[in-house]
């Protein structure tokens, strides 16, 4: 794959480390390059950055979106669909169905069992070491300029989002990835105390200082992340959807915010 980094919109400049300082706010405009690679666990965590998702793929940045697990376990009463295959292979096209409101790449399913990423046995993190080479063997192919990710926090603790994000981590810190840069979403105790709870969960902080990069969005990409948001409809009603948003907006306030892996800086003593 050849990747141009000639005409980059100033969300990919921004998340190149072009043109973008520290605590800046990327304006939506036309252009296009670069390839950023969206890991999460369930087919449904993209909603969390999905206008940026959907912003970098209008810019003209090429977007992947990969999933780590088949979400079997995430059975919700209003859909009447029993865990296991069946629910799997519902999600599995909730998720392509959210990629194509976005607008990126149909998603790559990695398929690893929903809330079996934590075991002791054949040893402790078998799925783990799995599923890092997979995510390995992804990025190597995929070739990102950036990764996004879950922070240590996972958004609300949920033990998957932790662990892939992790993984990931893990990959990064091997030196795997090259030159790539790694962003985890987040946001800012004060934006999440007036916020409604998201999906019932309340989000974990992070400090605004380390939300070094501030991508903003416009209408456009808030709609598409509406329209990715009902497409997982075995999660939530449509009320859920809603309320769920109204979350999401109130935490975006026009921008999603990341957090730099190593915070993007170079330091040659502790003290």
């Amino acid at each position: 794959m050849i990747r141009s980094l000639r005409g980059l919109s100033a969300f990919a400049a921004c998340l190149l480390g072009i043109a973008c300082a520290s605590s800046s706010v990327a304006p939506a405009r036309s252009g296009g390059g670069g390839t950023i690679v969206a890991v999460f666990a369930h087919p449904d965590d993209e909603t969390i950055v999905a206008p940026a998702l959907a912003h970098a793929a209008r810019s003209g940045a090429t977007v992947y979106l990969v999933i780590a697990t088949d979400g079997r376990r995430g059975v919700a009463k209003h859909a009447g669909i029993p865990g296991g295959d069946s629910l799997a292979t519902v999600r599995a096209a909730e998720a392509r169905c959210s990629a194509a409101a976005l607008g990126v790449r149909p998603p790559v399913l990695l398929g690893f069992e929903d809330a079996g990423l934590a075991v002791l046995s054949p040893w402790p993190g078998e799925p783990l070491d799995r599923m890092a080479n997979r995510i390995d063997s992804t990025l190597r192919a995929l070739r990102p300029d950036v990764v996004l990710t879950w922070g240590p926090e996972g958004g609300y603790g949920h033990q998957d989002h932790r662990l892939v994000g992790d993984v990931v981590t893990q990959i990064f810190q091997s030196g795997a990835v090259g030159s790539a840069r790694l962003l985890y979403v987040g946001f800012t105790a004060e934006r999440i105390a007036g916020a409604p709870r998201w999906y019932g969960s309340r989000v974990y902080p992070t400090a605004p200082a380390l939300l070094t990069t501030r991508i903003a969005f416009d209408e456009r990409d808030h709609a598409a992340a509406r329209r990715s948001i009902a497409c997982h409809r075995s999660q939530a009603t449509e009320e859920g959807m809603n309320e769920s948003f109204t979350a999401l907006t109130h935490l975006w306030n026009g921008v999603v915010a990341f957090q730099e892996w190593r915070g993007g800086r170079t330091a040659s003593k502790f003290f």
